[in-house]
């Protein structure tokens, strides 16, 4: 196994299938909430598999994927690194945060019964601490529960945080000791998923030595379907979905398995190396598809509280497709709108954290005419 330091080019092709890949897996987690909203007494899975949950693996071998080459093909430090990625958590969660509190006021109001399916305690804590990120720390599990999909950005964050501190380490101790207390803050449950994460991030690393084009798209395909028959046969290890105190990482025995294949499938990704990036394509579909796949995101967080504010409205008929189908296109089309406000507003956000590492650098590192 070759680690390359020589940044991958993303070519069109490659850019295509992983915009498709996310758009799939937040469309199903999508759909998997709406059914298990109407189709209450036959549950969240469907064929006696959590789809939602192999997609949130799909999303976090991406993620590794992308962070390694937004890494070593942009290396801007650490303080940018931190930026960029505080920018792009806080500008979707927090706003998310806000219309879910707001919609949990409304329901409320609207149809009391439905909210009680929701309610877990005190609500404003899960909110103060899922804006913070430490809503899934150790055996927490406190997203807000009109919120569920709330649970992987902890995850996430976790993720960015231990491997910046990796990243970006030096030789003293200190460096040591910080990843160390990042690891001590996520707990058991996050690092129990993040050889995913890991993974994928190696997958780019790897250097892909394939050569035929067709061989490499071929061991995408293959891997990809192996993981996907694995995520439909394998029992959940060690423990089942959603049972404390690993709640959401119960089966992370058998997710790693199946990270593997989808490990093994970006790796083999058609790889140029050392090559400028390819340009965007002007296609109006393409543009189309870029756009789409960015707001995947805004959908991700977005749709579960939605889905239950549009059952609030029009009371809910279980088992009624039709009913189920108008709640999922509207609930689409106000999280494309929302994702596209939240998007337009994302400058303001890297803005914000730039001004606040820039005033935390002054502090900690005084300069010379101060001292």
């Amino acid at each position: 196994m070759q680690i390359s330091s020589t940044p991958r080019t993303i070519t069109e092709p490659v850019s295509i299938y992983m915009d498709t890949l996310r758009i799939l897996a937040a469309l199903t987690v999508f759909y998997g909430h709406a059914y298990a909203q109407w189709f209450t007494t036959a549950g969240y899975n469907y064929a006696g598999i959590d789809w939602g949950h192999v997609s949130v693996v799909v999303f976090f071998a991406l993620s590794g994927y992308v962070i390694a080459h937004t890494t070593t093909g942009n290396n801007r430090g650490p303080s940018l690194y931190a930026q960029s990625r505080l920018s792009r958590l806080s500008s979707v969660v927090i706003p998310t945060l806000m219309v879910t509190a707001l919609i949990e006021i409304l329901v409320r109001f609207l149809d009391p019964e439905l909210v009680m399916h929701y309610t877990r305690g005190l609500s404003w804590p899960r909110y103060l601490l899922s804006g913070l990120y430490l809503n899934e720390i150790w055996f927490l599990s406190a997203s807000p529960p009109i919120n569920g999909p709330l649970w992987s950005l902890s995850f996430e964050f976790w993720y960015y945080v231990i491997f910046g501190c990796f990243f970006y380490r030096t030789k003293s101790w200190i460096s040591i000791a910080v990843i160390t207390v990042a690891c001590l803050i996520a707990g058991p449950k996050i690092l129990a998923m993040m050889p995913i994460w890991i993974l994928g991030n190696l997958a780019y690393r790897v250097q892909n030595s394939i050569k035929s084009q067709s061989i490499t798209w071929m061991v995408v395909f293959v891997s990809f379907s192996i993981a996907i028959a694995l995520a439909v046969m394998l029992p959940s290890l060690p423990f089942h979905l959603g049972r404390p105190p690993l709640f959401f990482a119960g089966q992370f025995i058998t997710d790693f398995i199946v990270g593997i294949f989808m490990a093994i499938s970006l790796w083999a990704l058609p790889a140029a190396y050392g090559k400028p990036r390819s340009a965007v394509s002007a296609n109006k579909a393409m543009v189309f598809l870029r756009k789409f796949a960015d707001l995947t995101f805004p959908l991700y967080v977005l749709h579960d509280p939605l889905l239950v504010l549009f059952r609030s409205i029009w009371k809910t008929k279980l088992f009624d497709v039709f009913q189920m189908s108008i709640g999922i296109i509207t609930v689409f089309i106000a999280c494309m709108i929302l994702g596209y406000l939240m998007e337009e507003k994302r400058d303001k956000w890297v803005s914000l954290f730039k001004n606040i590492f820039i005033k935390g650098e002054k502090i900690l590192v005084p300069s010379p005419n101060k001292i």
